[in-house]
């Protein structure tokens, strides 16, 4: 298991940081956190503007909170209960809204699922008649980047 270190630093050199000092939530926010990261000598960095103006009132898109959370992990065993056409209509509306590689990284248990995936999950089984628990292949705890 990487440290909290480790893990910011290697994550600062692609993820978009924020390094507002003024912004009212900073130090609730992930990207503020793994902004103290980066590391000094690199040149150019992807982040926010330091004078972007929701920042300055609180209300910015951005914002991503800075504490674990638990969240399901695959899905290998997801269909095994529900009749064919419900899995395809589920499995198919995913792929759809968020691309083969990426439902394939979530199906297999390569990135954690988010609060928004397991939304998206949860509404295509309403829309496919499926109401039974959802039965995922673990829990893992994790940063919502």
């Amino acid at each position: 298991m990487e440290t909290k270190k480790t893990l910011f630093s290697k994550k600062s050199e692609t993820y978009m940081c924020c390094f507002n000092s003024h912004c009212p939530r900073h130090a609730d926010c992930l990207r503020w956190e793994v902004g103290q990261y980066f590391n000094p000598q690199t040149y150019g960095a992807r982040c926010i503007s330091p004078v972007y103006e929701k920042a300055a009132d609180g209300t910015c898109e951005f914002f991503r909170d800075r504490q674990p959370l638990q969240m399901p992990l695959g899905m290998t065993g997801f269909y095994y209960d529900m009749p064919a056409h419900t899995a395809r209509y589920i499995k198919n509306s995913l792929i759809q809204k968020y691309g083969r590689t990426t439902y394939y990284e979530y199906h297999r248990g390569d990135r954690p699922i988010t609060p928004a995936f397991r939304q998206d999950v949860e509404t295509f089984c309403q829309e496919a008649g499926w109401t039974q628990p959802l039965r995922f292949d673990s829990e893992t705890e994790d940063y919502v980047w």
